[in-house]
């Protein structure tokens, strides 16, 4: 379990920066319109992978790759999380409430979107 935690923690501290500013970057997505040329546009081109009208954009192959292995990297240091969680932590039913309600709060988010 030591080296599970060891994964853990190194790959959280590789990819934590780039975690944060897609992080940060969906929510100026989110509150602000698309498109237009300004510094945040130029940056949200990182995070979707698509140019500005211009043909301007900050991806590049290797930068594709590295939010590849970031995404599977975070898949991955949240499952471990998960699993640290119900081993070590203090109480074990308090995790898988916050599961359960991590799982259903969502689902009941769309279902009531669904309806409305």
């Amino acid at each position: 379990m030591q080296k599970l935690r060891s994964l853990h923690l190194y790959l959280g501290c590789i990819f934590a920066p780039m975690l944060l500013f897609f992080a940060v970057s969906g929510i100026w997505q989110m509150f602000l319109k698309p498109g237009g040329s300004g510094i945040l546009a130029r940056l949200s081109t990182i995070h979707t992978s698509h140019g500005l009208k211009s043909g301007n954009d900050l991806t590049s192959p290797l930068m594709i790759l590295f939010i590849l292995l970031m995404a599977l990297s975070f898949i991955v240091t949240t499952l471990l999380g998960v699993v640290m969680a119900l081993k070590f932590g203090r109480s074990r039913r308090a995790a898988f409430y916050c599961l359960a309600f991590g799982v259903g709060f969502p689902i009941v988010l769309v279902l009531i979107g669904l309806i409305a």
